[in-house]
């Protein structure tokens, strides 16, 4: 109970209420339209990991890790491919982020220490970003999947985001609203094609796209402590 505690200790009312309500809101809409316990845990596993991330916290990656699973199955019944091999990938990024946050923790290990991009550093990400997400949506067609641009968009912007996380950069936060915004538009385009478990998953992106906004403005403060 006290490791609990003392786990809370450095978080505001606000942030313990967000917490609570993005848990909650997921788990009751789920219950209410009928989705699978899978969706259900995934979703709930990956609203507990982006809030943690939002504070910085080591431990959003053990949620990560299980979200990134079953989402890559979901995806994978939905024909979204892009989405099933970012999933796969992330699996040793979680990985590679644990050790990279574990070498780069503040002093009393509450949070991890954040920074910022350099002019040249947004150069690069706009290019490589733009390049990337054009190149990946030709492949995507050639295997046929569902909404390849779309998709496109959202995988290759989230490996972007994702890297960005594990070097500890404030703006990933940047690039997963992006993300998030287009992964909404994804999963209602998959709700009218008659999947109704991506009811669930555009509640959870639609809980991230806030949570991203708010990411970045606690990195941004995280930044400046460190």
């Amino acid at each position: 109970m006290n490791k609990v505690r003392k786990f809370f200790e450095d978080w505001t009312i606000f942030e313990k209420i967000w917490l609570l309500a993005a848990s909650a809101l997921i788990i009751i809409l789920s219950l209410i339209w009928g989705d699978s316990t899978l969706a259900i845990l995934s979703s709930l596993a990956g609203v507990i990991s982006v809030v943690l991330c939002a504070k910085g916290k080591i431990e959003n990656y053990a949620f990560g890790l299980f979200q990134a699973i079953t989402y890559a199955y979901l995806c994978f019944k939905a024909q979204i491919y892009g989405e099933v091999m970012y999933n796969i990938l992330m699996v040793p990024m979680i990985l590679i982020g644990i050790i990279s946050w574990k070498k780069n923790m503040e002093e009393d290990d509450s949070e991890v220490k954040a920074r910022n991009l350099s002019a040249k550093g947004w150069v690069i990400l706009i290019v490589g970003s733009v390049a990337a997400v054009v190149g990946y949506s030709l492949i995507l067609k050639i295997l046929g999947g569902n909404f390849a641009f779309v998709d496109s968009m959202s995988t290759t912007l989230s490996i972007i985001a994702t890297i960005l996380m594990l070097a500890r950069y404030s703006e990933q936060w940047l690039m997963w609203i992006v993300v998030n915004v287009v992964s909404v538009v994804l999963w209602v385009m998959a709700l009218i094609n008659g999947d109704s478990g991506a009811v669930t998953l555009v509640v959870m992106w639609t809980a991230y796209v806030f949570n991203s906004i708010y990411g970045y403005i606690n990195w941004r403060k995280m930044e400046k402590r460190s």
